[in-house]
């Protein structure tokens, strides 16, 4: 009775078969994980966005309107009066800075490349409120004049607005404005993205490799919650 031979691979075969195997996962799986990655910053984003209109309804239900809100001064104290009475009650907390460093990302960069203002981009100066909530979203709170809120954010207000920035991803890259870094204003006309005053062209053209990214929240609204492939 002869011997029966067992089939088995041989080393090269192995080798090739795991390189066969490493190659097709270096072109599937990295467009999986953007794609989820995309999604969960997609739900994140409609959630915070649902959850700072309701504290400004909140506002305007103590109030009766919209607070004024007046930071010609420069001062941080209305923002941290905004803070400790709507967002502080309504948001759970992690941590919270005062014109001080710590809650907030130091190396904040805008699509085109261009790097924020210091005060912005590390969460300091006058008028500047940083916080961070339990799940890892940052938050910076800066009064702006209307000016400002114009020229800067795609807003047509009468009045001081409040301005806040928010990091979907915490200390995680990349910490850019239009990516995983969105902004949203408070005025009287209610909570709104910044941009929300522009035209779909004109907020299109910010939200792209040579604009700003601070018009993207608005773009993303517009496209039903979709982020584009700048967004990632």
């Amino acid at each position: 009775m002869g011997i029966m031979k067992k089939n088995a691979f041989t080393l090269a075969e192995t080798l090739v078969t795991l390189a066969i195997i490493g190659m097709i996962a270096s072109m599937v799986i990295p467009p999986l994980v953007t794609s989820y990655q995309k999604t969960v910053h997609e739900v994140k984003l409609r959630k915070i966005y649902a959850v700072l209109s309701q504290i400004a309804q909140y506002a305007v239900g103590e109030y009766g309107d919209m607070p004024y809100l007046d930071f010609s001064d420069g001062s941080s104290e209305k923002v941290q009066e905004w803070y400790l009475s709507y967002f502080k009650p309504n948001l759970k907390i992690a941590k919270e800075c005062f014109d001080e460093n710590g809650c907030w990302a130091e190396d904040v960069t805008h699509l085109n490349g261009d790097t924020v203002s210091n005060a912005t981009a590390r969460g300091i100066g006058g008028n500047i409120v940083t916080f961070q909530t339990i799940d890892g979203t940052r938050f910076n709170m800066d009064g702006n004049i209307p000016d400002d809120l114009n020229t800067q954010f795609g807003i047509d207000s009468d009045i001081d607005g409040l301005v806040i920035y928010v990091d979907l991803n915490g200390d995680k890259k990349p910490n850019v404005i239009g990516k995983d870094i969105f902004v949203f204003v408070y005025t009287d006309k209610g909570f709104v993205p910044a941009g929300n005053d522009r035209t779909k062209e004109f907020v299109a053209q910010n939200c792209s490799e040579d604009g700003s990214g601070v018009m993207c929240a608005s773009n993303i609204v517009r496209n039903n919650w979709k982020f584009g492939d700048i967004n990632m």
